[in-house]
């Protein structure tokens, strides 16, 4: 079981606090949390290394301490396959994912996953955490992808997703010519039909918005910068299909393959979150990959 330490010093303002209201107010943990971290793990509260319960009252110079378990499940094989790490800190990794590999396993890709590297990368530096990812991307979408370390962060990043502090940008190429440089396609998005991994803009679906800004046009396709106000599978894709400006390279949207470019034309650019427990706000940034480069040489991205 592996376990995130947080810790704070008691200051003179400090002093008669509650140990709940420093654990709140301080770490941003709710009810759930400090239970879990008073009653699931040994010595999960504790002031100046001693168990307290949590309304006990703190003075100035005491150092609080909460231990966040994490059980392991050891249900995902590592592998030693090559990782590109973009950003890493106690509570969550930030990976550049290749076009071309899944993020998760799957029926028959046991082992050969994103997730399964990262396991293999944290059993090469002796760390113990659970795979745990924050929000997905397609096998053949390339670019940023945040994992969790512990359950905690996972929880504040996703409820970061739906208050619309944490952002994800997508670079896309879309065939044919935008009439106008910027909009927003707001269409609900279902399953063509039953066990279809083919996603329609049809009433009655869930509910989906997209907005899309033309970076630069050229003959035939255009580089976007698009946001997504929900994030529903293919949504990307689906949506600009529907306004008749299908990915390049989507073949199950689009026309296909097209010359220099053997997958869709779409890569998570830049992702934007709040450190789940300090609150700073990071930015990470995955650089277009070299077959989408190609398509816009002279663009400075």
């Amino acid at each position: 079981m592996a376990a995130r330490i947080l810790e704070y010093t008691a200051c003179g303002a400090d002093s008669g606090r509650l140990v709940r209201d420093i654990i709140k107010k301080e770490f941003g943990l709710v009810s759930h949390d400090i239970s879990r971290a008073k009653y699931r793990t040994e010595n999960g509260v504790t002031v100046n290394g001693e168990s307290v319960r949590v309304n006990f009252a703190v003075k100035p110079g005491d150092c609080l301490k909460v231990a966040l378990s994490d059980e392991m499940s050891g249900k995902i094989v590592p592998s030693d396959g090559p990782l590109n790490v973009l950003y890493e800190d106690e509570d969550l990794i930030v990976l550049d994912k290749p076009a071309g590999i899944v993020v998760h396993p799957s029926h028959g890709h046991y082992a050969d996953s994103l997730a399964n590297r990262l396991a293999g990368y944290y059993l090469k530096n002796g760390e113990e955490h659970e795979v745990r990812t924050v929000g997905r991307l397609d096998r053949d979408t390339s670019g940023a992808v945040i994992f969790g370390k512990n359950r905690t962060a996972v929880s504040k990043l996703m409820d970061q997703a739906a208050d619309g502090r944490r952002e994800k940008i997508y670079l896309a190429l879309a065939s044919g010519h935008f009439a106008e440089n910027e909009g927003k396609v707001e269409a609900p998005i279902e399953r063509e039909f039953s066990g279809s991994i083919k996603r329609v803009a049809a009433e009655g679906g869930d509910a989906a918005l997209t907005y899309y800004r033309v970076l630069r046009q050229y003959e035939g396709y255009a580089l976007l910068e698009v946001r997504i106000a929900t994030g529903r599978t293919h949504q990307i894709r689906v949506h600009m299909s529907c306004i008749g400006h299908p990915l390049l390279g989507d073949s199950l949207y689009g026309e296909g393959t097209v010359p220099g470019l053997a997958r869709t034309a779409l890569h998570s650019y830049r992702t934007e979150f709040f450190q789940p427990f300090s609150g700073k706000k990071i930015t990470v940034q995955a650089e277009l990959p070299p077959d989408m480069r190609a398509f816009v040489v002279e663009y400075p991205v």
